[in-house]
């Protein structure tokens, strides 16, 4: 007869085989005679190394196990050949027919199942031997998966026999077996390992916040004793597909790439003990009202940022935690969902499309410390019922339809903390009730068209307020004195409101205060020197009122102050070298703030100021931005607060990076003059400065690199003199404008050594000289950037059409015809047709921000990034990598370098403006160019992401502020690469106007640039016209230097 294997022959080959070989090498003494003599004269030593078992049909080796090996084997290995000999002695009847391979798959594995260990005990240097080879192999795995980036896992020493001592592992209390693996942040991209099954104690795992992408193999199914698995904060994709897991009680798959819908089958599955489920920043889809009916453990279930639709789970009641947060759920949620036992200490429905009125059954759940019900379509009453909660800490009701009248009820809530009732356009005067919250500390009433009140509501004197909240209103008039006398303010916001007037001088002794927001009002006159009283003031944003006169140099004494916006104002005068002083001593405020017990709860409006107070068009707070989920706010916020760096910054002269806590300055678009002061080389603390749109003169301190700057923008000023070479020791600098200015001397090429240097500006600086090399970070921007330089040479491939044309081209152009001159307007307007259709495009695919990003730093009066282009490398690509898929393939920085060579010069393809192509080979041996493009403007994310998918569907990596592209080459026998798929017409292909699909995008390029959100970053007739010479040089039309017979 034949053995049945069942489960078990899935773990033979890789541990019950070299086990059986290790038990007959330990034992050959005893039977090599029998089994010789009964296997007629078989080589025993080749069948135990070579063989195994592996096509022997032969019942003398069964007689051999039970009449000689086995008795043997029984006086060391007692527990182990218990089952074994079970197995031979009373488990097979017909020996005669025996499958011995089949025997050796089924008994074997028994012996190293979960279901054996549990009532046997294996001998202790067989088994940790064995899971000593597993983690080896392990490590081989990554290690061949990342050859640069490394973890802790590369210091696991192969002449150590003991793998307990290595770190991240973690075994038994007696050191016998493998238990868990903590791999978390160890730098690991590429696929899952599939062998972890082998280690056969597993019980815990977590191979979280690394890169690792590909699906979830199968491997995972069979780790039955697996009690903690977390894979959260990668790139896994793929559906979700895990069986068999029956002892899992932690499970954490947020943060990754998994899609489809949950499976109805296989979850449940792993419900058997589950107590926290962890699916959320996915993109599952499908309906969740039946799927964790048999999780009967289940406590804390996540389900938030992804795209669930359908009805709620009518059982969230029994949970401890549940979220569905920016889901795509409707319908209301029913009354009988409150059960008499709800166990909810936290409900999160937020950001879907529930309807209906909020059940006072929701009172069932006595429990509850927090109610997020913001951004939905509730309608009706809130519920009077809430009040009798008292547990209650935070309520948010914000962005939905409920009634105006507020029920007294609330006023119970003798815990409540937060209390946001923003966007529910109530109107007229703020509620009188509001005034009577004394317990409450946060009050958040944005958006809600209010135009009055402020004084007859009473919330002035609320005595705990630490943060009011009164933006995005119509009040009118003079700011409120009373407010002063809020000795308990921290964060006071009103911005986006009508008021006129000047500051109050009483606003200086709001001691606590971290955060003043007067932005866009009306408000006009001097700022008071009162307000370097303000010892623990961190944010100060003033930008687009009307404020005019100088700088007090009392602000210097503002020594927490690290942001700080003034910009679109009237101020004027000299900045004050007291100014210099600002953040020199922070540490006070941030300890205070790690000491208070306030925690940040999430949806408490956190993202909202992250987006107003974050540049979100500059790096590397562009990057920042990017990545604001609800809990990443609540995490990147609470790091502010607590002065932790959220990006990394390097000193002057060192590329060495610290999450240095950093700040701006953004004084652009007023009327400052006089020189820039030499102390500013003070300001250590401060990664941007913002001066442009102004009328400074003199020379740029050289000072200016002790500054850790990311950001340096000076456009539009009189700044004179030589640009100063000190520039080159700033080795983080990614942004610099220097353009519309009145420089001379001689270029620095100490600029050459910024590698990080993305966006650069030097035009309009006629009196500049020198050379620009034709290699290096200087060589990859477009002649934009050199505009109106004419004393400047640059590289041939730059096209320097800034130069004196030669004689020849000028009389070429004077004898261009009238029909040349015709044709060379249609081709602009055939190129502003091209903006109109794209402006329909980007409509589809561009969501405008609800409230409009980085409004900090945007230049409403005039903008002039258009002249900046992109390039060059970014500290963000060896840290973050996010992968944008617009296709079933997928890349990451990483795949991107091995396909290139790391960008190595042989394999450059074509260097244009608009980038460097580079010939790649991918693993599976595709031939592809991969196109490392310059970024343009401010709205350079977005116009890539729009440019990507109107052109071809195909993926792309986003490593930060570098853009690389993928581009499937069709190959024809020569270097020229075409756009993959083609997903639109090329409908201008042939016409003579464009000569290739290389031209054609930049054309569309040009379309997305018209079509920038923000009017001010959109380029005007004469850019788009050199925009135009570039792309088309062949048909320059009377602009150029070529011959006229060229365009036809």
């Amino acid at each position: 007869m034949k053995v049945s294997c069942f489960s078990y022959a899935a773990s033979f080959p890789t541990l019950a085989l070299p086990l059986l070989q290790r038990l007959l090498a330990s034992e050959v003494s005893v039977t090599v005679g029998s089994a010789s003599s009964c296997c007629g004269g078989v080589d025993l030593d080749r069948w135990k190394s070579e063989s195994v078992l592996h096509g022997l049909w032969s019942c003398c080796w069964l007689k051999v196990l039970r009449e000689s090996w086995l008795p043997k084997l029984a006086e060391n290995h007692k527990g182990m050949v218990w089952s074994l000999r079970n197995a031979v002695v009373h488990g097979v009847a017909d020996e005669k027919g025996l499958d011995v391979l089949e025997w050796a798959r089924c008994y074997l594995g028994e012996i190293t199942s979960a279901s054996l260990v549990q009532n046997t005990t294996l001998v202790s240097g067989d088994s940790l031997e064995t899971d000593r080879h597993v983690l080896l192999n392990l490590k081989s795995f990554l290690e061949k998966n990342n050859p640069v980036n490394k973890g802790h896992y590369s210091k696991w020493n192969e002449r150590s026999s003991n793998p307990c001592d290595w770190s991240g592992v973690i075994c038994s209390t007696d050191n016998t077996t493998v238990t868990g693996l903590n791999l978390t942040d160890c730098d690991i991209s590429g696929p899952i390992f599939d062998n972890f099954s082998s280690l056969t104690q597993l019980t815990f795992l977590d191979l979280s916040r690394n890169t690792l992408q590909g699906s979830i193999p199968d491997d995972l199914s069979r780790c039955q004793n697996l009690a903690h698995l977390n894979l959260s904060h990668n790139l896994i994709g793929g559906e979700l597909k895990l069986i068999g897991l029956s002892n899992l009680q932690v499970f954490d798959l947020s943060v990754n790439r998994l899609a489809g819908e949950i499976d109805q089958f296989s979850f449940p599955s792993i419900c058997q003990n589950l107590v926290v489920a962890n699916l959320s920043a996915n993109n599952f889809t499908g309906s969740i009202d039946n799927c964790f009916d048999e999780c009967q453990n289940l406590q804390y279930l996540d389900l938030s940022s992804n795209n669930f639709s359908g009805y709620i789970w009518p059982g969230f009641a029994r949970l401890v935690e549940f979220s569905v947060s920016q889901n795509l759920l409707t319908g209301s949620v029913s009354p009988s969902s409150f059960t008499e036992n709800c166990s909810l200490e936290i409900l999160d429905l937020s950001e879907n499309g529930f309807t209906g009125n909020v059940s006072g059954e929701i009172s069932n759940c006595k429990n509850l410390a927090i109610i997020n019900l913001w951004g939905n379509l509730f309608t009706g009453p809130i519920p009077p019922e809430i009040g009798s909660i008292s547990s209650l800490e935070g309520l948010f009701l914000g962005n939905n339809s409920f009634d105006r009248v507020i029920p007294d009820s609330l006023l119970n809530l003798s815990n409540l903390d937060f209390l946001d009732l923003s966007k529910n356009n109530f109107g007229g005067k703020i509620q009188e009730i509001f005034g009577r919250f004394t317990q409450v500390k946060f009050l958040v009433l944005h958006g809600n068209f209010y135009t009055d009140g402020i004084y007859s509501s009473g919330i002035l004197k609320l005595p705990n307020i630490s943060r009011l909240d009164l933006s995005y209103n119509n009040f009118t008039g003079p700011l409120p004195v009373e407010i002063s006398q809020m000795q308990s303010l921290k964060f006071l916001v009103l911005a986006y409101n009508q008021f006129t007037g000047t500051i109050p001088a009483e606003f200086g002794n709001l001691n606590n205060l971290q955060a003043l927001d007067l932005s866009f009002n009306k408000l006009s006159g001097l700022l008071p020197s009162s307000l370097g009283n303000l010892r623990s003031l961190l944010w100060l944003m003033l930008a687009n009122n009307s404020f005019s006169g100088e700088i007090p140099r009392e602000i210097g004494n503002c020594s927490s102050l690290l942001w700080v916006n003034l910009a679109n104002n009237n101020f004027s005068g000299n900045i004050p070298t007291e100014l210099t002083y600002i953040g020199r001593n922070v540490t006070p405020t941030f300890e205070s703030n790690q000491r208070q017990s306030d925690r940040v709860i999430a949806g408490s409006g956190e993202c909202l100021t992250m987006k107003r107070w974050i540049p979100a068009d500059y790096p590397p707070f562009s990057f920042v931005y990017t990545i604001l989920t609800r809990k990443s706010c609540r995490s990147i916020w609470d790091k502010l607060l607590k002065g932790n760096g959220i990006f990394p910054v390097c000193a002057s002269g060192s590329m060495f990076r610290t999450y240095q806590i950093t700040g701006y300055l953004q004084l652009s678009s007023n009327q400052f003059s006089g020189e820039i002061p030499l102390d500013i080389g003070r300001m250590q603390n401060f990664s941007m400065l913002h001066f442009g749109f102004n009328q400074f003169y003199g020379k740029l301190p050289s000072q200016i690199d002790q500054l850790p700057l990311v950001v340096l923008n000076l456009t539009q000023n009189k700044f004179s003199g030589e640009i100063p070479s000190e520039i080159g020791n700033i080795k983080c600098l990614q942004n610099l404008d220097l353009s519309y200015n009145n420089f001379s001397g001689t270029f620095p090429a100490s600029l050459n050594n910024v590698t990080e240097l993305n966006k650069f500006n030097i035009s309009y600086n006629p009196l500049i000289s020198g050379v620009i090399p034709s290699t290096g970070q200087l060589a990859t921007f477009e002649k934009a950037s050199y505009l109106g330089d004419p004393l400047l040479k640059l590289p041939d491939f730059i096209d320097n059409v800034s130069g004196h044309p030669k004689k020849d081209n000028e009389f070429n152009g004077r004898k261009k015809t009238h029909l040349t001159v015709i044709l060379g307007f249609l081709a602009l307007l055939l190129a502003f047709l091209v903006c109109g259709v794209m402006s329909l495009v980007i409509c589809i695919l561009v969501k405008s921000p609800e409230v409009q990003p980085g409004y900090l730093l945007e230049d409403t009066k005039y903008r002039h990034d258009f002249a900046s282009s992109s390039g060059g490398s970014s500290p963000w690509l060896s840290d973050t990598v996010k992968v944008i898929r617009l296709d079933k393939t997928a890349f990451t920085h990483a795949d991107i370098l091995k396909a290139t060579g790391k960008f190595s010069e042989d394999r450059i393809i074509g260097k244009g403006g608009f980038g460097t192509v580079y010939r790649g080979i991918l693993p599976d041996g595709r031939e592809v160019a991969v196109k490392k493009l310059q970024r343009e403007g401010i709205e350079g994310e977005k116009e890539f992401r729009a440019e990507m998918e109107v052109l071809s569907g195909n993926g792309f990596v986003d490593g930060g502020e570098e853009c690389l592209v993928e581009w499937a080459r069709r190959v024809m026998g020569n270097d020229r690469y075409g756009l993959g798929r083609g997903a639109i017409p090329v409908v201008l292909l042939g016409s003579g106007l464009v000569q290739g699909a290389e031209e054609m995008c930049e054309l569309l390029r040009i379309g997305v640039r018209c079509t920038a959100e923000v009017p001010q970053a959109r380029p005007n007739m004469k850019e788009v016209l050199a925009m135009l010479i570039q792309i088309l040089p062949h048909c320059d039309c009377g602009y150029g230097s070529r011959n006229s017979t060229d365009c036809q």
